[in-house]
């Protein structure tokens, strides 16, 4: 008996002991957990209380009360990555756990101190400093996707959303924003506290929270005040800007209102303006974050640069509604918000620049950058899948931003624009302070229109790649032609996979014709090798179009002859993707572009022409050819800046010029430029204008350009841009030992801090005029990838490698990153993929150069 009571004493001992040893969820949030965690937890809030040292480098301690409703005594989790260490205190309903544990990025929540109904959890702890970008005078908590869990602990899934509150104890003389109102702001002993009121219920990649030296500029607008927090040193830049910024997000703010029916959702709303944010923008209610230079723009910009600002404005501010206000359930549909506001972006600018041709912005804004993704072995989907939340940074990219405003556009063609608008209503209305899906939006623009757009929703939301449009005689009847449709990587798309699209076609004498290619292959009206037919003559139609010899070399010559700005920018794409496809000679493709810019004088056709002009000069045309062809190329340019007078033409031209030039006279001219001993009618140098000539004529190898670095910095208005160059310095050297200290200290996370400085140095690092030498930093480059992307923020991986990889065109360059896959067989397939589509164009340029040369 006595043997058997000590049996039960010591299982009963065992069972208290082993009740807070639960095997933890795998590391991340994983797709698993968070379906189990939405199913039982309701009625989120969270209050946030940090105290933020003078001092940087030392510790932000936080305090968190999370309050929620549990429908059944069940163990849950809280997701928090960080060191035991940083652990300091966890309470459950006044129950205190002690010594408390971190296992796999989760604090366990047991039942036996949890209730069914309301839950207070309180947590003590060191916040993750990984998210909370530290610097000197200023912070901020950046989040999305999944980092509100490195340094906070939260139920970090975005179909959990909750109210959240935030109170700040901050260094004397600096001031802050967060999601909710400021209600409360007193000083004490030198220090600043500040209390933010509750926000309407958003996702954890949603919160915002920063302080720093700001300064503060406000207007009115119906019954709030829009506010604009700034660290802008350079007065006169700040004043240039800061009325049409105003102007476009107020603007903006009633397009959205009137086009949904549905109010501004949230109680304040704030901008808040960063040097060298690593994004353009990023949209939390209350405080939207952008990038200080995107916003106050140089001297004498460009129309492009204007419309990029405005798009910036307008796509941030889309986001209220679609991403904060309604948000998908799952980071596997980040594109369903990314979508909308690129959408909505277009609408609301159009009618802010008359001038501008739209159709033509769209498809040069979209196309070429869709299908640099599109064409690679390693793209993906819209619609991807993912399994747990730590790889969700992976899926951004090309496809989201600038496939899915094509596929939405095709959606507005196919539901009728007004019942598009009701179907939106419908979605926002139904699903406010919710979360909702793609399949819910098509549900809800299904009961507006009779077309059936689910075959169509799967071919162009979850098959991988574009097609290949080509023609051929049909098999059953010579004289018949057929226009097929095949994957062009079939490896990527499902068997039988074809992209139901209108496809246009201009024929003879500008006969219009429109296929509804709702088959993999339709019989056509006309013959489609006559030399003039134009295919995709429009801004929807979608893929490569191979065109036959004699139709390339009439496009080559006679382009110039079509005076329809939109169907030029078709055949500036449609030859481009003939190029890369192997189908045009390097120097045939180069004279066209040359001529094309000599009688071009749409400045957004002028853009397209320059930025191809300069990848195929540093990656198609052999290195032996670049001094005679820069030589000429630099002489027929200077005549064009020099007589243009437009002023954004003539910016273009500069720069292009200042790329390509090699010669001494070129670089002793570019160093007058800079120096300001030589002026350009109509051109003022900004900041950013001057590092980019300094960064070119220091790789030139200008022989003053060491004593030119340090003026440089002197001629820069912005103390941030000074800070910025004195960065970069080392990635310009022209002493390959300081070149590659300064690539081994990128391996360090601390030097890797300010991602778009790093992404400056890298292409510095690896400009064709040094790829000789950076091609031994690839190996490392690949090696530190999974590091960059657990540690850096959502684009950085895509960053990372493109300034690597991106200029380089040897076939040595491609075999490293071939061999590192071939030896790497179960490497991450989110990251094998970003590889692949770095390594597309390097690929391209040494096979055909290998063809023609």
């Amino acid at each position: 008996m006595k043997h058997a009571i000590l049996l039960l004493s010591l299982s009963l001992v065992l069972t208290n002991c082993n009740i807070y040893q639960k095997p933890a969820p795998e590391a991340g949030v994983s797709q698993r957990l968070a379906k189990q965690r939405k199913a039982h937890i309701s009625d989120l809030n969270y209050t946030l209380s940090i105290i933020v040292p003078e001092d940087k480098d030392e510790p932000i301690d936080g305090h968190s009360i999370i309050r929620f409703n549990l429908n059944s005594r069940t163990t849950t989790y809280l997701d928090f990555k960080a060191d035991d260490q940083q652990l300091l205190q966890l309470i459950i309903n006044e129950d205190t756990i002690p010594s408390p544990v971190i296992e796999n990025e989760h604090i366990q929540l047991h039942k036996s101190s949890l209730i069914k109904g309301a839950n207070t959890v309180q947590v003590k702890y060191i916040l993750g400093d990984g998210a909370l970008n530290r610097n000197t005078d200023y912070f901020y908590a950046l989040f999305v996707p999944d980092r509100a869990r490195t340094a906070i602990p939260c139920f970090d899934q975005p179909d959990i959303k909750g109210t959240f509150e935030v109170k700040m104890d901050l260094p004397e003389g600096w001031t802050g924003v967060a999601n909710g109102q400021a209600t409360t702001k007193q000083a004490t002993e030198g220090r600043i506290q500040l209390e933010f009121a509750t926000s309407q219920p958003i996702s954890t990649y949603l919160w915002a929270f920063t302080a720093g030296q700001y300064q503060f500029d406000s207007v009115n607008w119906k019954d709030k005040t829009i506010g604009l927090f700034h660290m802008v040193d350079d007065s006169t830049k700040y004043n240039r800007n800061i009325e049409e910024v105003f102007r476009q997000t107020l603007a903006s703010l009633d397009w959205l209102e009137d086009y949904t029916d549905f109010n501004y959702p949230f109680d304040t709303y704030n901008l808040v303006a960063i040097p060298s944010f690593q994004f353009g923008g990023m949209e939390h209610p209350g405080a939207t974050y952008y990038r200080s230079e995107k916003l106050f723009l140089d001297e004498n910009p460009t129309r492009n640069e204007e419309l990029a600002r405005a798009n910036l404005i307008a796509h941030e501010t889309a986001h209220m509604w679609f991403g904060d206000l309604v948000t998908m359930p799952w980071f596997d549909e980040v594109w369903l918000k990314e979508v909308f506001a690129n959408y909505m972006a277009d609408k609301i600018t159009e009618p802010w620049f008359p001038e501008m041709n739209h159709q033509l912005r769209f498809l040069l804004a979209h196309f070429p950058a869709a299908y640099a993704v599109d064409r690679t072995a390693g793209t993906n989907p819209i619609g991807q899948q993912l399994k747990n939340l730590q790889n969700a940074g992976t899926l951004y990219g090309g496809i989201i931003y600038h496939k899915s405003p094509i596929v939405m556009k095709q959606l507005e063609k196919m539901a009728g624009e007004a019942q598009l608008q009701q179907g939106i209503r419908e979605y926002v209305k139904t699903n406010a302070f919710s979360n909702a899906s793609w399949n819910n939006l098509i549900a809800c623009i299904d009961k507006y229109t009779e077309t059936d757009l689910k075959v169509w929703s799967n071919a162009w939301v979850f098959e991988a790649g574009r097609p290949i449009i080509h023609f051929e005689p049909s098999a059953e009847e010579k004289t018949i032609w057929q226009l097929n449709q095949v994957a062009e990587h079939p490896e990527l798309a499902s068997p039988k996979t074809y992209w139901p699209q209108a496809i246009n076609i201009i024929q003879k004498d500008s006969i219009r014709l429109e296929y509804e290619m709702f088959d993999a292959s339709i019989n056509l009206d006309t013959d489609p090798e006559e030399l003039n037919t134009l295919f995709l003559a429009d801004e929807k139609g979608y893929g490569l179009v191979r065109l036959t010899a004699p139709q390339i070399n009439y496009w080559l010559n006679n382009s110039h002859m079509v005076e329809d700005e939109l169907l030029r920018g078709r055949i500036v794409i449609n030859l481009y993707e003939n190029f890369l496809d192997g189908s045009i000679h390097p120097d045939k493709f180069l004279n066209y572009l040359l001529e094309s810019i000599k009688k071009e004088i749409n400045p957004l056709m002028l853009s397209q022409y320059a930025n191809q002009l300069q990848t195929v000069f540093w990656q198609f045309i052999p290195e032996t050819s670049w001094d005679t062809l820069s030589a000429k190329i630099e002489n027929e340019l200077w005549v064009l800046v020099e007589t243009q007078q437009t002023i954004a033409n003539k910016k273009t031209l500069f720069r292009l010029w200042s790329n390509i030039s090699m010669s001494e006279d070129a670089n002793e001219q570019l160093a007058q430029i800079l120096t300001g001993k030589y002026n350009i009618e109509g051109i003022t140098l900004s900041d950013n204008d001057k590092i980019r000539i300094i960064s070119q004529l220091s790789i030139k190898e200008y022989q003053d350009s060491k004593e030119l670095q340090a003026e440089t910095v002197e001629l820069l208005n912005s103390q941030h841009n000074k800070e910025k160059l004195s960065f970069m310095l080392p990635s310009l050297s022209p002493n390959a030992a300081d070149r590659d200290a300064f690539f081994l200290s990128l391996s360090k996370i601390e030097n890797r801090s300010k991602e778009a400085w790093v992404q400056s140095a890298l292409a510095n690092l690896h400009h064709p005029l040094r790829t000789n030498h950076s091609v031994h930093y690839l190996p490392t480059t690949l090696q530190l990838l999974e590091e960059i992307q657990q540690t850096g923020d959502i684009f950085f991986p895509i960053g990372w490698l493109g300034s690597s990889f991106g200029k380089h065109s040897s076939e040595e360059a491609y075999n490293v990153a071939h061999r590192f896959l071939n030896n790497h067989p179960n490497y991450p397939e989110h990251l094998k993929l970003k590889i692949l589509q770095n390594i597309d164009m390097t690929q391209r340029a040494y096979t055909i150069k290998e063809k023609y040369y």
